[in-house]
């Protein structure tokens, strides 16, 4: 059979850099294995770094040189975790898409790929990269969390694993940086690097149909390449499968249907992704460099998954936890809020009193003051969440939340993997949402797509806050709880059960007659560190500022134009008028009470000699200057009220006859039952 066209061939230096252009390195591996701690170390860049699968949902890009050579540029490339190149999920197709090449255009595959295997889970980790070796890319293999493995009594004889599966392969300990000095030697002698070879031999019906597709036998323009092929064999529903049926149409699916029947007789209804023995294969290799010098157990933490993990007292502790995390997050974040807020109207009232009246102060103050304040006044609620969801990722318990909340959502239609963006939704929708790219089935991501804005997020605090002072009296019971606080806690809970039930009836409907399964890895228990957590905690803060704070920004400015505008002249005319009446009258009524105690006296010095008076004065003296500044007070808020209902008034009234007064009142008719 020829060689497949996407190979790679040793290419020398000086072509390199006669080229010019970037070396592309594809760094792949499982979730958790490490991967985005080596790309920080290569890159100097910071990346996401969590212990949730799925979390990596982009491929992130970071240039970096080496010392030994700084003629080259590398395009590193953090591919997202996945356990296997048979995509489900939408990250899972990005790793797809970066190796071999998208659905509608095959792309410029990478230059290198790094293949980071975790070494306490090595069977696992070699079944990835057994599938990446079909794209025949010069591959080196980097063996982290070796730590980890000798903990468990593992140990892993690195130059045995290279012999067998032909690679490089270089050990680190990623979070310690140690390794990451002989990786870069290794990456600088890439062009040495030999294509990798398959790890496994296909069934003969699987080369066979690989033979009669192969690019020298494809219809013109397709050139499907052998790695698209298996994937277009293997994913029912991935980018080349589309790909295939582009250039095969109907004729080509009905061979692609009739090989999967053939296999999945052959190998007694396995799913169709494990149809050929490559699991086996792997942990054969795993089992012939692994030497187990005692028990891999450990103790510490099966020990306490014994309890978290608990039928009864597991839901109890995430609930505790639960309430601790919320809890923190209104009473940690509401001083900050409140500056940041008193921040910004101070902002806003020196910027009113700089700009004249009319459409350039209100867009400053209302526009873009007010929109930027609305953004970054819940911006310590989300520091505070993902400092929290920092600690669970990073001691290994969020993983264990899932799996405990995934025996609570199973029935609604949810899993496990839906926790974090229901949880993510608390603080705000928009990286609730976001965080669903990580759910593999279509339907729970629909469905907690659906759900995510039914739970209670930061912006309706202030509404509630409102609403239960107004109407729910504050009652104290058993010293510790509140009418209020319970109150607002069943207001959050309303929001769950209405998302709960919502879920449950559009579980029928959305129904794709698949069974969906849900597996996560449970890592052993870490102590955080505060690097880690630091980074989390200001890459998300940055994300939410730059995804949702610009469109929340944006959408300000539509609001406050399409509320601002059509502008009548003549309405600020009026108004104008019926202000100047009320200043005058006001004036002569302050000056009627000022001339009663003392005609030479001014209105503006009043207040100062009515204060010296009432403190000095006989008694009858001081009675009359005491009634006088009742009086005049009193004046001074009759006249500040009116000309507040005027302000109000007119604003009330360019309000309606903006494009966003007459949207509503449109729609009024529809709501007003």
């Amino acid at each position: 059979m020829s060689e497949p066209s996407c190979a790679h061939q040793p290419v020398s230096q000086a072509h390199i850099r006669a080229n010019g252009r970037a070396r592309r390195i594809a760094l792949c591996g499982n979730p958790n294995s490490g991967k985005s701690t080596i790309f920080n170390h290569l890159t100097g860049l910071n990346q996401k770094v969590a212990n949730y699968p799925g979390v990596t949902v982009e491929s992130r890009v970071g240039r970096f040189t080496l010392p030994d050579n700084q003629d080259i540029d590398f395009d590193l490339i953090d591919v997202p975790g996945s356990y296997s190149l048979a995509a489900i999920s939408p990250d899972e197709f990005i790793a797809v898409k970066t190796l071999i090449g998208s659905d509608d255009s095959s792309g410029d595959a990478p230059d290198l790929v790094i293949v980071v295997l975790d070494a306490s889970n090595l069977d696992r980790s070699l079944y990835l990269l057994a599938q990446i070796s079909e794209a025949r890319l010069p591959t080196i293999v980097v063996l982290n969390q070796i730590d980890i493995a000798e903990s468990r009594c593992l140990r892993i004889n690195t130059v045995r694993l290279s012999q067998i599966i032909g690679m490089p392969v270089v050990s680190t300990v990623a979070h310690r940086g140690k390794g990451i000095n002989r990786l870069k030697e290794r990456i600088a002698r890439f062009a040495e690097i030999p294509p990798a070879k398959s790890l496994f031999t296909f069934d003969h019906e699987i080369e066979e149909f690989l033979v009669e597709f192969s690019p020298s036998a494809a219809v013109k323009n397709s050139h499907l390449s052998r790695p698209e092929l298996i994937r277009a064999l293997f994913d029912k529903h991935g980018p080349a499968k589309k790909k295939f049926l582009g250039a095969y149409g109907s004729g080509g699916e009905s061979k692609l249907e009739h090989l999967r029947r053939r296999l999945a007789d052959k190998h007694r209804g396995l799913p169709f992704a494990e149809a050929y023995p490559l699991a086996r294969k792997m942990a054969q290799i795993a089992q012939q460099v692994t030497i187990t010098l005692t028990s891999t157990r450990n103790p510490a933490t099966e020990k306490i998954d014994k309890v978290v993990l608990h039928r009864f007292w597991g839901p109890l502790i995430l609930l505790g936890i639960m309430i601790i995390v919320f809890q923190s997050i209104f009473s940690w974040a509401e001083p900050l809020m409140d500056l940041i807020d008193s921040g910004a109207g101070f902002v806003a009232a020196q910027a009113s009193a700089l700009l004249p009246a009319g459409a350039l102060r209100s867009l400053v103050v209302d526009g873009v003051i007010g929109g930027v304040g609305s953004v970054i006044i819940f911006l310590p609620q989300i520091v505070i969440l993902f400092f929290f969801l920092g600690l669970l990722e990073d001691s290994g318990y969020l993983p264990r939340a899932a799996f405990i909340v995934d025996r609570l959502f199973r029935w609604c239609g949810l899993s496990g993997k839906s926790f974090v963006p229901l949880l993510s939704s608390f603080a705000c929708a928009i990286p609730g949402i976001m965080a669903t790219r990580t759910i593999d089935s279509p339907r729970q991501r629909l469905l907690t797509i659906v759900v995510a804005p039914l739970m209670s997020c930061s912006a309706r605090l202030p509404i509630y806050i409102i609403m239960i002072s107004a109407f729910v009296p504050y009652e104290r019971y058993l010293g510790l709880f509140n009418s209020q606080g319970l109150t607002m806690i069943g207001l959050y809970s309303l929001g769950i059960i209405t998302a709960v039930i919502v879920s449950f009836l559009m579980k029928s409907k959305l129904s794709t007659g698949e069974t969906e399964s849900f597996a996560m890895e449970l890592p052993t228990y870490r102590p955080p560190t505060v690097k880690g957590i630091w980074m989390r905690t200001s890459l998300s803060s940055k994300a939410f500022l730059k995804r949702a704070g610009t469109i929340i920004f944006a959408i300000t400015i539509v609001i406050w134009a399409l509320s601002y505008y059509p502008r009548d002249a003549s309405l600020a005319s009026d108004t104008q008028k019926q202000t100047a009446s009320v200043t005058a009258a006001a004036e002569i009524e302050l000056a009627s009470i000022v001339h009663a105690v003392d005609p030479e006296l001014s209105v503006a010095d009043f207040e100062t000699r009515a204060a010296g008076e009432i403190a000095g004065s006989a008694a009858p003296e001081k009675q009359v200057w005491e009634k006088a500044n009742e009086e005049f007070r009193a004046a001074l808020a009759r006249r500040d009220s009116e000309l507040n209902e005027l302000a109000h008034a007119l604003s009330g009234e360019y309000l309606r006859q903006s494009f966003f007064g007459r949207m509503g009142h449109t729609l009024e008719p529809f709501f007003e039952p």
